[in-house]
């Protein structure tokens, strides 16, 4: 049984960094205009490290073989949300312009900015670990299935023309997932020198893509947020409904205890951070990306530590 004040002090501690993004504009500290440039820091500098060191791990044939499974398993449920998602938008009838946004929260969960630090708070480096090969899949699907899903919105304003594959594919972030891959399956050694100045990039990811999530929130106030139907729709989705799906389809599965921990719990991450980075990369709708972000996280203060006692 995982301990909720674990759960709620890994929450909560994030949930204030978005906090701070926000009064950050409020007190003209940062133009909101800001946030453009720093998700392009995020996309292409600190989030590659991130991805590129959380791969680099020693190797270990039993996890190997645990991680793969987990890899293998995250991408069918990902795939599995997608389809549901797509289903799902035009019975919540959420209208054009979001419709993309809305699919991509609800598919993919906040696995490496929210994920990540609760995944070693609650299971230590080994399950830390696991979460990032469940990365794996998150990071090719969200970086490529994902980006024209928040095209989706981009095209629907008329006026522009569609992203291109080539544009989505070739991104720093996919060339740091495979470069990880890589580094580990050889075992190639990092040199002390680069390893620093990696972990230092690493470390800034988590606290800068929460200010740009509450950077991001200052256009509109919370209380016409609290009354938008399509951001609590794909919070729904987001943190109830596909979590308990993931438990049903875990619980058929001969999995260990580690695993069914790791995944449930990333599965039930609120919608992920990423919606909003990529919204400012490819033009989509930055605000409702902003909006489904805050509420999910918000409302996930109450459904995760619900949600754990399945474990």
């Amino acid at each position: 049984m995982l301990d909720i004040r674990d759960v709620f002090s890994s929450l909560f501690g994030l949930f204030l960094l978005i906090g701070v993004g926000y009064a950050a504009v409020q007190l003209q500290v940062l133009p909101a205009s800001a946030s453009t440039m720093l998700s392009r820091l995020l996309m292409n500098v600190t989030m590659p490290a991130t991805i590129f060191t959380s791969l680099v791990q020693p190797y270990n044939p039993t996890f190997l073989h645990e991680g793969i499974v987990t890899a293998v398993l995250g991408g069918a449920l990902f795939l599995l949300y997608g389809g549901i998602s797509a289903l799902a938008v035009r019975l919540f009838r959420v209208p054009q312009g979001r419709r993309g946004v809305w699919i991509f929260s609800c598919t993919f969960s906040n696995n490496g900015f929210m994920g990540f630090p609760i995944a070693l708070a609650l299971f230590g480096q080994e399950g830390l670990a696991l979460a990032v090969f469940l990365g794996i899949p998150f990071n090719l699907l969200a970086y490529t299935s994902g980006a024209w899903f928040i095209s989706m919105d981009r095209t629907a304003a008329g006026d522009r023309p569609p992203v291109s594959w080539r544009s989505i594919l070739l991104t720093a972030a996919n060339a740091a997932t495979l470069l990880g891959l890589l580094f580990y399956a050889a075992q190639i050694p990092i040199p002390a020198a680069v390893q620093a100045p990696l972990d230092y990039l690493s470390n800034v990811t988590t606290p800068l893509s929460m200010l740009i999530i509450g950077m991001n929130l200052t256009g509109r106030r919370f209380s016409e947020l609290f009354r938008d139907r399509d951001a609590f729709s794909a919070s729904f989705l987001r943190l109830l409904l596909l979590p308990l799906l993931t438990w049903g389809i875990l619980s058929l599965l001969p999995l260990t205890p580690l695993m069914n921990g790791v995944i449930l719990i990333i599965m039930a991450m609120p919608a992920p951070a990423l919606a909003s980075l990529l919204s400012e990369t490819y033009e989509g709708n930055t605000q409702f990306a902003a909006e489904v972000i805050f509420l999910s996280s918000l409302l996930c203060l109450a459904t995760i530590p619900l949600i754990s006692l399945l474990l």
